[in-house]
Parts: C-alpha cells; sequence; structure tokens
C-alpha cells in the first residue's frame, strides 16, 4: 500500500505540473512576494557535451518526457527521443550561451526546444500548452494567449470530427494518451472531476487496465480532452488575457469556462478576482454596472505590451552593416538624399534612457525651398472602404469610368479587384495579389466603425504583409518593405533587466521591462489568425505566423504608417480609410521643426518645405528658422499637428515615437514654459 501511495505520488506530481504552473497565476496585486525558487525549480545549465541526455526529472518534468517521446523525431523517421532532444537543448545553449542571466537562459533554452516542438508536431496541443506556459515565466502573457488560443482550437479540433485539423490533431493527441500509464491517467481524471459532482468516472472516462489507451476509443479520449487539457487550456488563456490587461476577452473566455467547468473552485476563483479588476477600472461595483448580467464585451480590452527585439528573432537586420543596400534603395526614390548613422535620444515614456544610434536621411547637396526631394511608391498600401472606388494597389481614385481616362483602369480578371493602372495591376500580382485572390480576407475589415478605423488599417497593413511574404515565398519580417524599419523598440538589456514574474503578482507579468506596444486580443491575437485562415493558410504548420511576428510587424507599422482620408465616394469622413508605409520616407527621423513637408496620393512626395514651424516662446518671443537644405544637413520629418502646443504635440507623437518628443524644438518650448 505504502509503495502505491508513492506511485501515486510521484504520479500526480508529474502529471499535475502545468495544471499547479497555471493554477499559481493568481492575478492579484497583493499577494505576498514569492521568490524566483518558487516560481521555477533551481536549475543549473549544464555544460552541452555529446553525450548530453534530457531526463524525466529536470526543470520540465515527467509529464513533459512523456511529450517528448511521442513528438520528438528527426527528419522523416523517428529517432530515440534523448538524442533528438539533446541536440536541440545543446543548440538551444550554443544559441543563448552569451546570457548571463541563468534562469532567463534556461527559460529561453526551453523555447528553443519547444520551437523545435512546434515544426515537428504543429497539431499538438500539448506543445502550446507548454509553450504558454513558457512564455508566461518569461515575462510575455500576450505570447501566452497566442499559444494558449492555439491550444483551444486544437481542443476543438480534436473533439469535432468535422474540423480541418481534425485527423492531425486526434492522431497526435492518441498518441500521447496512449504512452500515460493507465495509473496516471485514473489519478489525473480523478482530480480533475473532483469538484464536478455532475460527472462520475466510469470505464468510458479512463482504462482501468495496465494497457494503453487504443487510439480508436474516442470517449476515452474525449474525456482526457475536455476534462483535462481543454480546461487547462481555458485557465492559462484567461489568466494571460488578465495579466495582459485585455479584461473584455477574458471576460468572455470566463463564460465559457464557467459554462463547462462551473464546479471547478478555481474558475470560480478566476471570475472573483475578474470583477475585481473591471471593478477597480470602471471604479464601481459590477452589479451598478448592469441591470441583469454582466456584459464582457464592453470591458476594457486596450492595453500595453512588451515592445522590442525579441531574443530569439533572426530577422532584425543590422542595419548599420547593410546602410550601403540601403542607400540603393533610397537613391531609386531620392536621388539627393544619403543614409547614415545618427544619435538620437533613447526614448522610453515620458523620460530619456541615454543616447540610441539609429538611422537617418542627410542631403547630398544644397536644395531650395519648395522643391520635390522624394517620390516613392509602396504596395504596402491598404484602405477600409468596401464600396468606394480606390486602386487595390496604391489606393488612389479610380478614374470614373465615364471619364476619358478609363482605359487606364484594370482588373483582376479572375475577380472584382480594380486597379487604377495597368502598372498597379501588374504589381499587385507579381507581387501579393494572388494570395488574396478570390478570398474574403479583406471584406471582414472594411467599413469599419470610427472608433476602430485606425485598428482595421493596422490590421489591413498585416494582411497585406501576409500577402506579399505568401506569394514571395519569403518570412514576413523580410519583406523589403519592412526589413530596416526600426520599430521603436526599447533599448533596456533584456538580460540585465529581466525580473522573473511572479505567478500571483499581474504587476510583474512582463519581468520588469518597459512597455509601449498596444495591444488587444482582437487585433494581436484572434483577427490575424482569422485572416490566415481566410487566404486557407495552416495556422499551426507555418510557424512563421505567430504572435511575436505579429507585435513586431505591428510595432513598425505604428512607428511608420502614414494615413489619410480618401476623400472618395461623397460620403461623410468616418477616420482615416487610407494607409500606407513608405519605406524610405519613413527613415527620416522626426522633429517638430521638420525641413520637409510631403503630400500623398498614390505615392508619397516630399518637398522642402517653403516655411519653417513656429518656436512660440514666453512673453510672444518666436523662432522661426530659415527654409531648405544644406548639404551634409538631417532631414526632418514630422508625425503630428505643427500648430499645437509642446504638450499635446508630444501627447499625439508618443505612439509613433515610443515616448515623449525630444526634438529642439520641444526642449526649447518645455524650457521656456517652466521658465515662465
Amino acid at each position: 500500500m505504502d509503495q502505491y501511495k508513492a506511485s501515486v505520488k510521484s504520479v500526480d506530481e508529474a502529471l499535475a505540473r502545468l495544471n499547479a504552473t497555471l493554477a499559481s497565476y493568481k492575478v492579484s496585486g497583493n499577494l505576498p512576494k514569492k521568490s524566483a525558487a518558487d516560481i521555477l525549480p533551481e536549475t543549473r545549465v549544464p555544460v552541452p557535451t555529446e553525450n548530453t541526455q534530457r531526463v524525466p526529472n529536470d526543470v520540465r518534468g515527467t509529464l513533459k518526457h512523456h511529450v517528448f517521446q511521442v513528438v520528438s523525431k528527426v527528419a522523416s523517421e523517428p529517432a530515440d527521443w534523448e538524442t533528438w532532444s539533446s541536440v536541440s537543448y545543446a543548440e538551444g545553449l550554443q544559441k543563448y550561451q552569451h546570457i548571463q542571466n541563468d534562469q532567463l537562459r534556461e527559460l529561453l533554452v526551453a523555447l528553443s526546444e519547444l520551437f523545435n516542438l512546434v515544426e515537428e508536431q504543429p497539431y499538438c496541443l500539448l506543445v502550446y500548452l507548454e509553450l504558454a506556459s513558457t512564455y508566461l515565466l518569461l515575462g510575455y502573457p500576450d505570447l501566452a494567449a497566442g499559444s494558449a488560443y492555439k491550444a483551444l482550437l486544437l481542443t476543438d479540433a480534436v473533439r469535432d470530427d468535422s474540423d480541418e485539423y481534425h485527423e492531425q490533431a486526434y492522431e497526435v493527441f492518441a498518441q500521447i494518451i496512449s504512452r500515460i500509464p493507465a495509473e496516471t491517467r485514473l489519478l489525473a481524471m480523478e482530480r480533475a472531476l473532483e469538484n464536478d459532482p455532475e460527472r462520475y468516472l466510469t470505464d468510458a472516462d479512463v482504462s482501468s487496465s495496465d494497457e494503453p489507451v487504443v487510439e480508436d476509443d474516442f470517449e476515452t479520449l474525449m474525456a482526457w480532452c475536455e476534462n483535462f487539457y481543454q480546461r487547462a487550456t481555458y485557465k492559462i488563456l484567461i489568466k494571460s488575457l488578465m495579466l495582459c490587461g485585455d479584461l473584455s476577452a477574458a471576460g468572455i473566455y470566463m463564460e465559457k469556462g464557467l459554462s463547462m467547468y462551473k464546479y471547478d473552485d478555481s474558475f470560480v476563483d478566476l471570475d472573483q478576482t475578474l470583477t475585481q479588476l473591471v471593478e477597480a477600472r470602471f471604479r464601481k461595483p459590477l452589479k451598478d454596472l448592469y441591470d441583469d448580467e454582466k456584459v464582457p464585451s464592453g470591458w476594457p480590452s486596450a492595453s500595453l505590451v512588451r515592445r522590442e527585439v525579441y531574443p530569439w528573432s533572426e530577422y532584425e537586420p543590422d542595419r548599420f552593416a547593410e546602410v550601403d543596400e540601403i542607400n540603393e534603395m533610397m537613391n531609386e526614390v531620392a536621388p539627393k538624399f544619403e543614409v547614415k548613422a545618427v544619435d538620437l535620444p533613447a526614448l522610453t515614456g515620458t523620460s530619456v534612457s541615454g543616447v540610441s544610434k539609429q538611422l537617418g536621411v542627410f542631403a547630398k547637396e544644397d536644395v531650395a525651398p519648395g522643391k520635390v526631394v522624394l517620390d516613392e511608391t509602396s504596395l504596402l498600401t491598404v484602405n477600409n472602404r468596401l464600396q468606394d472606388m480606390l486602386c487595390d494597389a496604391c489606393s488612389s481614385e479610380i478614374p470614373d469610368l465615364r471619364s476619358a481616362n478609363r482605359d487606364s483602369v484594370a482588373a483582376c480578371s479572375a475577380c472584382e479587384v480594380v486597379f487604377c493602372s495597368q502598372a498597379c495591376h501588374d504589381a499587385a500580382l507579381e507581387n501579393y495579389h494572388p494570395a488574396v485572390c478570390e478570398t474574403d480576407a479583406e471584406s471582414i475589415l472594411k467599413d469599419p466603425k470610427p472608433s476602430d478605423a485606425a485598428d482595421s488599417l493596422y490590421s489591413l497593413l498585416l494582411l497585406r504583409c501576409f500577402a506579399l511574404a505568401e506569394t514571395r515565398g519569403c518570412h514576413p519580417l523580410d519583406l523589403q518593405e519592412i526589413k530596416y524599419i526600426w520599430g521603436d523598440f526599447h533599448f533596456t538589456d533584456i538580460d540585465s533587466g529581466f525580473q522573473p514574474p511572479k505567478p500571483s503578482d499581474k504587476d510583474t507579468a512582463f519581468a520588469g521591462l518597459p512597455r509601449s506596444l498596444p495591444f488587444q486580443f482582437e487585433y494581436n491575437i484572434r483577427l490575424p489568425f482569422h485572416m490566415l485562415e481566410k487566404m486557407d493558410i495552416d495556422i499551426f504548420a507555418n510557424p512563421q505566423y505567430d504572435v511575436w511576428v505579429f507585435n513586431t510587424l505591428f510595432a513598425k507599422f505604428r512607428g511608420t504608417a502614414s494615413a489619410r482620408l480618401s476623400g472618395s465616394g461623397g460620403s461623410v469622413a468616418r477616420g482615416p480609410d487610407v494607409c500606407a508605409v513608405h519605406p524610405m520616407w519613413c527613415l527620416a527621423n522626426h522633429s517638430c521643426d521638420p525641413t520637409v513637408t510631403w503630400v500623398w496620393g498614390g505615392s508619397i512626395k516630399m518637398s522642402t518645405r517653403e516655411k519653417r514651424a513656429e518656436w512660440q516662446g514666453k512673453d510672444g518671443k518666436k523662432v522661426v528658422n530659415e527654409p531648405g537644405l544644406k548639404q551634409g544637413e538631417e532631414i526632418l520629418n514630422h508625425y503630428c499637428d505643427l500648430d499645437l502646443p509642446v504638450q499635446e504635440r508630444r501627447e499625439w507623437a508618443r505612439g509613433a515615437l515610443g515616448g515623449d518628443c525630444q526634438c529642439e524644438r520641444c526642449v526649447w518650448e518645455e524650457q521656456q514654459q517652466s521658465e515662465g
């Protein structure tokens, strides 16, 4: 009996590891602090050798040992899982050997292994759950939510034989469960059901024999999926969304989770915590907000997440080493300009944290005021108008079919998309249109509410990147249109700045690192995956389309995209309806006393200003610089209304710059106000 109890204790600890990790994430800011040892078992990174082997009692635990046995394969033939794991582990150690923080390094190595597992077995929901748990420990609850969402989609696929991915998801899930001993299965199921008096164990729920679960035992597998893994998936998704601050999405999934697991105390506790967070945001009790029932769709959803070059990303180029290639691109659109390195203030929120080396654009010769100095067209141009006649490639207005210019109009022969010219038609078919032709991927973002106009445009830019990458056969972050754009990423060193998140403390959920990237579950996770599905892209088998990639693209868009009203159709303006990223135009740095101005319609044309902005000082003092450009002078662009006072200009430009503007004009006017 004692031997049986010891065995039970062992398998309990192993199989409950993931659930224990999730259950520990009780979102509250006032619970006792825990040390790093409370969050992650103490581990030391071993020196990799040819005989390095992973053992089932390491940080990932025995349950992951079972997972590795099934999902670890090399090439097209099954291989010894210890060998595969050792190779994968050694690769991760080599990649992150420069990381000094032991815990951060171990987590990044684990993440590297999981990335490899995703490529080997993209339909294994357990891998995505483990990935989500690792993201949480690294301080990325937004990325954890993305992985948990994929896991949730796969639980649906396992249970629904009409799902597109049912066959693949069911097969690997059956293999996983068949490797778990019957005694372990029984104990795990008992624990999963102990808070549910309406359910009881039957022969269909678990196999009580020592034989493995047979793969065609559908009822047994469904019981496992629903009562253990789907339950865990809902918990980690809800908790990740709460930690991100998207209370609306958390509330929607909470309702679903409670409806299925209403006797699970952990869901009740989660719901109470979520209610407290919502009441704190609205500053009133929830019962005073609604007459009859909760309406999560009206809860706060917008928040901020980390905006950084992710440690595992291999797609952020050394822009300074590749400046010659950038100058070749610049010469095509602005022959009088050249790109060089420049030191700028490193902006972090409302403060400056040192100096940042960036790229800038400089004049190669003197240029008089009022001269066009750049003319650039970009295929990364989108519009959110459904009925208005705008060119799909450049968003110029389509000529009236009754006008003399009607012969310039061209249309796709396979769908109803129209272009303003044969040149736009040919460029679209060569670069992006085949990936979205005869799909309705764009229509879900057209004609949005005014409050959603900007987000719809950013999402359409993301969709255009997907289409460009698919048509050209490259990674989205390798696109020439965005490759060299700086996404206003924070400059905090992750190695030295990493503070292990405390599972019970939402205030440390992002590992103490800066957050400036706008985030909503709808726009950063659900909608991008939905658009990919509309394009008939397998979101599981194509890891180049993941939330960290979406976030990187959004960071680049939000710092550089220009938007305007199309002025077409004679309709009332409902917010910006055309948006574009011009990779050379956006290399010019911002100033509230710019040296150039620009107009955009089809292509963007930059001209030297004929009159510079007026600096507003105390006692009516004004300063105006001379227009035009001198050889070697930096070209300065602008991202806000120049007539606004300094505080309002900074507020408007903060989203694009990543912090308060520190241009000469802003610093001078701020000083004048403080002296006045």
